[in-house]
């Protein structure tokens, strides 16, 4: 008998609610528990010294963390063909002719640093190489599948643009498939799929003749060969090039369609039309999400890699070859990257797209329409594909799982919890992982909790909540659920995607005791008794604050109103709680559509990020001033556009909170008597110009003003262009003095002669900290507000 076969689904065991039986209804998620630090952390440094030095060692204990990773998977995956027989249908799927294909989440591909060789930003938000390494190599091991009868395909929203960057970096072209690799001959970058190849030759059964580092080469040569006309290669497929040969996607229908009654899709994935099945003739999908916390939705894992990440980019709307107009994406450009035409949030806006902002109506309202919003948007291509009949295993990369942000930002904050899971079902999975991910309550407690009162779900956190404490708001500690205002698993049930009832089965390799579940709490069996398996961490997203920690944000608004008289709770209900219960759940994003134009300034920034010399610059100062700023309040923008003033209101209650956490108690110069830091919030006044300081300086002091900022932004440029580099150090727009801002505001208010260039602000927001800042002007004219102009206003930003 195995390890996992060790324990019998339904059995009686002991429990703090009395002896019941273990889960054996739903859908199976099986999954295996391991030691996370013995799987990939710590590989990108290793990686470093394999690319630098062909570290022999190194490599060496890199494969033996893979090792690691496949030993568990075979736990999770062996359970699963116990419960579900899906070895068997996926042999025959194969054996048919169709592809075991891959499908990670590389929301950002930068894993190794083309300069360093080391971590880049995406390395902690993307599905790790090394999961893939070794779930390629279990399907080749123990089910006999060829490498070459597998393949790799992805749609990130950053390949096309990492494919124009790392060009220009690299002073040849580097296609995205090469970007997905990792390297391209000397060249190395991207995130590593050529090191999985090199793991998967390294642990090739000398008995086995296929080769898995065939089809390298046309990933670095951008040879495309459809999967039927691959060979004996190995290929990867970035599934959003549907531009230079549309014929490469295929319009299937969609089964009960919310957002879109049809859906183009990469034929890889879907199959092709009856005169080129032989070139495409479909796959089984390995969904390989990574656990992350989303910023417009709850969490990111099987459900989105999927309900997002199959729609292509590059996808023409119109029938005429070469066309820029995205079906899918923006901007208009040879690079698209937002996924910005599929409906974010229920309320979509109509766009003026020579403004680049939305329309309004004859009564000044914004041009919305309703739709079904992101449950929609992901159901929508779930249920087109699996009407296709395609196969799906489901395997969730949650060794170390992803708080705060789920983008390559830099803040994304890797928690080592240590599981795979696998299912057939996305659905269940995610309700599974959800649940674990916002419940810290131990199970008999949340049961109580729950009757006490009349909670929908169990499954509850502590959380911080503001209270009122003399002339302060100090914080204390409350319960919460975002389980409480999250309908997406409810929808797609009733759509047909999947189910939400589960069980768990599998190993916690850390114990040596099975996985089970009890009533949805997943745990493991210690002798006759159950123990709940639960995490320590409060999971959030800072920029999803209002719908993650609802209470927390809410409860300061409630008791800032009581101690100042102001109307903050009624400003948040009016600007989000649509049906007026009282709860802002996902689905209630404010009437204005913020998305829409929000991710059209976005991706557009991104295109002028990636336009000349100077475009990384403009860019950072056109989504800032734009997608931060003109348009949270109509007095700051010639057409009184207010599009994102619901979305300030939730900014800056998140920046309260992150006031409270400061390691020093200040005075609150607006409210007499109040103080902030040491788990005091501020007031609201203080947060909001903390907040807005932020972005236009980057602090609250002129020893603190960031080259990051609109205004270090809008310095740099005029240092670089204007006076050679004189602050900065460099006229290469990547290369910046970090000390460069802080010389210049020191050496201009001393009399040195002021750069050419003038930023716009509101009034009170000339000075930090009583100091006029050189360059800077207050304006009350909209048109001029947050924009900057350089050489005697020949060139505006």
């Amino acid at each position: 008998m195995t390890a996992t076969e060790q324990y019998v689904k339904g059995a009686l065991v002991e429990t703090d609610i009395g002896k019941r039986p273990t889960d054996a209804e739903g859908s199976p998620v099986c999954g295996a528990r391991m030691d996370a630090s013995r799987a990939y952390a710590g590989i990108p440094a290793l990686l470093q010294k394999v690319i630098d030095d062909d570290d022999t060692a190194a490599w060496a204990e890199i494969t033996e963390k893979i090792d690691y990773i496949y030993t568990h998977i075979g736990y999770a995956l062996d359970s699963l063909d116990r419960e579900t027989g899906f070895i068997a249908g996926v042999e025959s799927q194969v054996r048919s002719g169709k592809k075991l294909l891959f499908k990670p989440n590389l929301v950002g591909p930068q894993v190794i640093d083309p300069g360093t060789h080391g971590e880049d930003l995406g390395a902690p938000v993307c599905t790790d190489w090394s999961v893939i390494a070794a779930l390629m190599r279990w399907f080749h091991d123990n089910l006999g599948i060829d490498y070459h009868r597998m393949a790799l395909g992805e749609a990130s929203t950053s390949s096309l643009l990492l494919e124009s960057a790392f060009s220009r970096q690299a002073g040849r072209t580097i296609t995205s498939e090469a970007i997905f690799e990792g390297r391209s001959g000397d060249f190395y970058g991207g995130w590593g799929f050529y090191f999985v190849r090199r793991y998967l030759a390294d642990r090739h059964p000398p008995s086995h003749t296929d080769d898995p580092m065939r089809g390298y080469e046309e990933s670095v040569a951008g040879r495309y060969l459809p999967p039927g006309r691959a060979g004996d290669r190995l290929m990867v497929y970035d599934l959003n090039k549907l531009g230079d040969d549309p014929s490469r996607g295929r319009t299937v229908g969609v089964p009960g369609g919310a957002n879109f009654p049809e859906i183009t899709l990469h034929k890889a994935i879907v199959g092709g039309d009856a005169d080129d099945r032989g070139d495409y003739p479909g796959c089984v999908l390995v969904n390989v999400p990574k656990l992350k916390i989303h910023a417009q939705d709850l969490i990111t894992n099987a459900i989105k890699n999927l309900g997002i990440g199959l729609y292509p980019t590059q996808c023409p709307s119109g029938a005429s070859h070469g066309r820029t107009s995205w079906k899918y994406a923006l901007p208009p450009s040879a690079t698209p990257s937002f996924k910005a035409k599929l409906p974010h949030m229920p309320w979509v806006v109509e766009m003026d797209t020579a403004a680049n902002l939305p329309v309004k109506d004859g009564n000044g309202a914004y041009a919305a329409t309703k739709t079904a919003g992101m449950p929609g948007t992901q159901a929508d291509v779930i249920r087109a594909v699996q009407n296709q009949g395609v196969f799906m295993v489901h395997v969730s990369d949650a060794i170390d799982m992803i708080n705060l942000n789920h983008n390559p930002e830099g803040i994304a904050v890797r928690i080592p919890e240590g599981y795979i899971w696998a299912s057939l079902d996305c659905v269940a999975m995610d309700h599974l992982c959800s649940r674990y991910c916002f419940k810290t309550v131990p199970m008999a407690e949340g049961l109580r909790l729950k009757e006490e009162n009349g909670w929908v779900t169990e499954f509850v956190r502590h959380v911080p909540v503001a209270a009122i404490e003399g002339q302060n708001i100090v914080t204390a500690e409350g319960l919460d659920s975002p389980l409480f205002r999250y309908n997406l698993y409810r929808y797609a049930e009733e759509r047909g995607v999947g189910r939400q009832q589960y069980y768990v089965t599998g190993w916690d390799g850390t114990t040596g005791t099975p996985l089970a579940s009890l009533a949805g709490h997943p745990g493991r069996i210690e002798g006759a008794a159950f123990v709940e398996l639960m995490t320590t961490t409060m999971y959030y997203n800072p920029s999803c604050m209002l719908w993650d920690m609802q209470k927390t944000l809410l409860s300061y608004a409630e008791a800032h109103d009581r101690l100042t008289g102001s109307s903050l709770v009624g400003q948040f209900m009016e600007g989000f709680d649509e049906n007026r219960d009282g709860v802002i759940d996902y689905d209630e994003n404010g009437r204005k559509g913020f998305w829409t134009p929000g991710f059209s300034i976005l991706s557009h920034a991104l295109d002028l990020q990636m336009a000349g010399d100077y475009g990384m610059l403009e860019g950072d100062f056109y989504r800032t001033a734009n997608y931060s700023l003109k348009h949270t309040d109509p007095r700051w923008n010639p057409r009184g556009h207010d599009f994102a003033r619901e979305y300030m209101l939730v900014w800056i209650a998140t920046r309260a909170y992150e006031m409270s956490k400061a390691g020093t108690v200040s005075d609150d110069p607006f409210v007499p008597g109040m103080k902030w830091g040491k788990g005091m919030w501020p007031g609201w006044s203080l947060a909001t110009r903390h907040l807005l300081s932020g972005f236009v300086y980057g602090g609250m002091s002129p020893d603190l003003v960031s080259p990051g900022s609109l205004y270090g932004t809008a310095f740099r440029y005029a240092d670089k262009t204007l006076n050679n580099g004189g602050y900065t150090g460099s006229v290469d727009q990547a290369v910046s003095d970090p000390r460069a801002v802080a010389l210049y505001i020191e050496a201009a208010s001393n009399g040195a002669a002021p750069l050419d260039f003038t930023l716009y602000v509101p009034a009170g927001f000339g000075r930090l900290a009583g100091m006029k800042i050189p360059n800077v002007e207050e304006t009350d004219d909209p048109g001029r507000i947050f924009t900057a102009r350089f050489a005697g206003g020949r060139e505006v930003w």
